[in-house]
């Protein structure tokens, strides 16, 4: 286990290993025992989005006072993401690195009622995430709102 929280509405179990297939079973067994599919799960969907070029510096000091490292540095393009089930920010921001891997991940939230992504960088390795970030999000299979 890497993560276990309980809250009322939005709890998160998350399994590592280094191999993929003991998480898929890990997966698998969780599943059985709550007597749920995959698709039984929300789709995701995304809430807002936005891309703001030439951060300055007092933007910059604001989004980082809760950092300690991986900060937005003034100049840089800013992507926001914000989507439900939060827990899709984490899937929606390893997307984004696997494209434009050169992009800081500033922080990911994933755990309540919405998730976000924030990703500093240039303005166009943050546009190819954006969009894979919706392409990859728009492919997962389940249940509408």
């Amino acid at each position: 286990p890497g993560i276990h929280y309980v809250e009322r509405q939005f709890g998160v179990l998350e399994v590592h290993s280094r191999e993929p297939a003991d998480v898929e079973k890990a997966g698998e067994a969780i599943l059985t025992g709550i007597g749920a599919k995959a698709e039984d799960g929300l789709r995701p969907r995304i809430l807002y989005t936005d891309v703001i070029e030439d951060v300055t510096d007092q933007h910059a000091v604001i989004i980082n006072r809760n950092r300690e490292a991986s900060m937005l540095l003034p100049g840089q393009t800013l992507l926001v993401v914000e989507m439900v089930p939060a827990l899709f920010a984490a899937f929606a921001a390893n997307a984004a690195e696997r494209v434009a891997p050169e992009l800081t991940l500033v922080t990911v939230s994933m755990i309540g009622a919405a998730g976000r992504v924030y990703l500093a960088g240039a303005t166009a390795d943050i546009v190819r995430a954006r969009e894979e970030i919706t392409r990859v999000l728009e492919d997962v299979a389940g249940r509408e709102h």
